[in-house]
Formats: C-alpha cells, structure tokens, sequence
C-alpha cells in the first residue's frame, strides 16, 4: 500500500494535449487523407456551401487569434438548421476547442459528443476526435467514460503510440484497478517511444500498491540506471527504499551522487536525512540536513532545523542540538514548538534561567498541541531558578490540561498546595 512518501502527483503532461489539432480541425481541408476503417465505417466525404467555408474560415482566424468570444458570436450567427450534417458537426467541433481553451471541459464534452453524434466527419478526423473525447472524459475524471472511449478509438487507429497507452493505464489507476493499469502499461513501453517518467513513476506506484514491492524496486533500479542523474527519479527510488524498510540502500544511491556534487534537490536531502535517521545514525542525519542548508539546496524553515535538533538530541550532542533549535525559533514567530525543544534542552544543561526564557517564549507564541506541558516545563525551570511562586503559578495553569494535569497535581502537593 502506499505510505506517505510515495504519494506523487503522476501527470501525464504532453499525453493529455489535444489530439486533434485544433487549428487543422477549425479548417475545411478538400486535401484531408482518406482513412480506410478497419470497422468498415464509411469515409465519409465534406459536404458544405462556399458561403459556409468563407465564413467558417474567419471564425477559425478568430480562435487562432485567441477571440473566443469573437469566435463563439460567428458560430452562432453560422449555425442554422439549413447546415448539412458535416457543417453541424464542424461547428460543434469548434464550439468543443473553445470551451476547451476556456477551461469549461463538461461543456467541450458536450459539443465534441454533437459532433460525433452527426456521424458526418471524414474518418480521420472523427477517429481522432474520439481519442479528443477520451482525454477531455479523463481530465472531467469520468475514468469509465474515458475508457470505454479509448477502446472505442482502438479499434479504427492507425498508430497507437506509446503515450496514448499511457492515457489509458492512467484510468485504470486512478481506478485502483493496476493489474490493468499495468497490462497498459507494458503496451506503452512496448511501442518503442522514449518512455516517459510518468509512466515509470505509474508502473513503479501499482507494483507497489499491489504489495510486489521487490519488482518496484527492481524497476526502479533499473530506471535508475539508465539515468542515474534525474533527480526526479533518485527522489522517487528512495522514497520507495525508505517505505520498503531499505535505508542502507537509499544512503548508498544519495551519498553516491553527493560524493561527485549532484545532489541537486531538497527531496533529496531529506530522503538522505531519514535514511540516515532510520538507520540510528543520527549525527549523519543531522549532518547530512546541515549540508543541505548550508549549500543553499534545502531551504531554511523551521521544520528543516527541527530535523536538525532533533537528530542531535538523539545523538545527546545537547550543545548542537539546542543550536538547531534556537534556529529554528528564530524562524517561527507564531509556533512555539521549537522554544519549547530549546527549552528542555536547556533544562538538560542545568541552565534553568534560559530555559525559563525560552518555555515562556513558546507559551507566548502559542500553536503548541499540548501546551500544558510547556506550562508544567516552565514550573520545573521556575522551580530550579528559585522562583517558587512563579512556579506555583505555571504549575497552577497546567493542571488546566489533560496532557499535563496528573504531574502539576503531584508538583504542587510537593510545595504544600
């Protein structure tokens, strides 16, 4: 099943653009390629008036010129029920490329559905704009439509090609169904094109997801191989190492690229600190964080020097381990967590006074999720700095919570309260 770091965003980018290209589709061509159906669909042949073409060829300037709104009024005025069967097909087939263009997909869907529904376009174009219709029902997330369609189309395409496979291998898993998804898969990479890191990505994710985890990583491997520099794909192998409980692994692919300087993304850094951190090896943990920062790679947040602290406290290394933490205050005005870290650290250091300073900081910041602790911690640092009536204060207002009501209850019976 997939685990948190593997959730990707898998698009297929280039494989959804329009199949039919939408200033050739607009035209009236007489030269259009005879398409012979291995359904036995007739070809059929275009059928409009010269005041039809005229007038269609300036509406199709004024898509080109991206006047869709130009474009839409001369259809309105064209569109009449004298058109022949081919003409209503045409016009609904622009209506489609402008609704598209205009973001309004259910709508193109509807046009796109007219045009066909006329049964008038010559066969290479209304092949192809079934293969339209397919990619319009995918990006409305209508998945069976999408399907169905795209079966539809095969049966009448001349060339399938390894993206359009793609297209519907994403259906499927986007349907949680990835034996199908990979049975579409294979027939992608079986056409010969440069595969694309979409589809590797979706083949690597339904191996995993269906818990055939040593062929994702095989697979994942031998990607690797063939471009063992994409940072994209290194990001996506040891992610899925990590989740396979492969951390060794994970550190041998990203301190290989590290040692010859190519660790070149923020995922990367931090699949390496978690590696690190899975294998009990956190001084390399907070190490390998530190690296990141300093070179510029991995963004300074609160959350990254969080990380750094918080390997270093496991480390005990307390001095460095604080230093991340003040850090990390540093960059958090309105969450508390991190003065709160600094806080018992300093408290770990026998520094009572500074840690006083540092729990009332993350009191006053707030966003704490269990903020009586922080209270109970600024009693025990009061204590320690002799300020018993300030402790009895702190103590007092973390008896108000949950997390921390049994050990305020038991500081102040100590002090007679």
């Amino acid at each position: 099943m997939f685990k948190f770091r593997l959730i990707v965003a898998l698009m297929l980018g280039a494989a959804l653009a329009m199949s039919v290209v939408p200033a050739d589709a607009a035209r009236n061509k007489k030269d259009e390629k005879s398409q012979v159906s291995k359904t036995g669909r007739e070809d059929k042949k275009p059928i409009s008036s010269k005041k039809f073409v005229k007038s269609y060829g300036r509406i199709a300037d004024k898509y080109e010129a991206d006047d869709y709104e130009g474009a839409m009024d001369g259809l309105d005025k064209l569109d009449s029920p004298k058109l022949s069967s081919y003409e209503r097909a045409k016009v609904a087939q622009m209506r489609g490329f402008i609704y598209y263009n205009q973001d309004q997909v259910p709508e193109a869907i509807e046009q796109f559905k007219l045009a066909l529904a006329t049964d008038a376009l010559p066969n290479a174009e209304h092949f192809q704009l079934k293969l339209t219709m397919a990619e319009l029902y995918h990006i409305n997330d209508q998945l069976a439509e999408s399907a169905a369609v795209f079966d539809d189309w095969t049966r009448d395409a001349e060339a399938i090609t390894g993206r359009n496979w793609a297209l519907q291998a994403k259906n499927y898993f986007d349907q949680d169904n990835y034996e199908q998804t990979l049975v579409y898969l294979d027939k992608a990479f079986a056409t010969g094109d440069k595969p694309e890191r979409s589809w590797q990505q979706m083949k690597a994710n339904a191996l995993l997801s269906l818990e055939r985890t040593d062929e994702a990583i095989a697979f994942g491997r031998e990607v690797l191989a063939q471009s063992p520099d994409d940072p994209e794909f290194v990001n996506f192998l040891t992610a899925l190492l990590l989740d396979a409980g492969k951390p060794a692994d994970a550190v041998t692919i990203l301190e290989g690229l590290r040692s010859q300087g190519k660790l070149s993304k923020e995922n990367l850094y931090i699949n390496l600190y978690a590696a690190y951190r899975d294998l009990e090896r956190p001084v390399d943990a907070a190490a390998a964080m530190n690296a990141g920062l300093s070179s510029g790679v991995v963004k300074e947040t609160r959350d990254r020097y969080l990380q750094v602290g918080e390997a270093y406290y496991d480390a005990e290394s307390l001095p460095e381990a604080l230093a991340g933490f003040r850090r990390a205050a540093q960059l958090s005005d309105a969450d508390g967590t991190a003065d709160l870290y600094a806080g018992q650290v300093l408290l770990d250091q026998e520094k009572p006074k500074e840690a006083r300073e540092a729990f009332t900081a993350a009191i006053q910041k707030g966003n704490l999720r269990q903020p009586g602790n922080a209270y109970y911690q600024l009693g025990i640092a009061e204590l320690d700095s002799d300020n018993e009536a300030a402790a009895i204060a702190a103590f007092t207002k973390a008896q108000a919570y949950p997390e921390s009501n049994k050990n305020a209850t038991q500081a102040l019976k100590s002090l007679g309260r």
